[in-house]
């Protein structure tokens, strides 16, 4: 197999995946609402917030 062939068979396999990603179009929501990471008792009330400092310091 020559260089070119490598080469032309690589950009061929990119493409088809590249065509099959863009089939799937998952970037944008269709009809439905989207879809929350988290519901239910687990998000409901939640912890105080806290605000911490990074570990460590001195800048030089």
């Amino acid at each position: 197999m020559t260089a070119t062939n490598a080469n032309d068979d690589l950009k061929a396999r990119m493409k088809a995946a590249l065509e099959r990603k863009q089939a799937n179009d998952r970037g944008v929501p269709k009809d439905r609402p989207a879809k929350e990471k988290a519901h239910g008792p687990e998000v409901v009330g939640g912890a105080p917030k806290m605000h911490r400092r990074k570990a460590g310091g001195g800048g030089s």
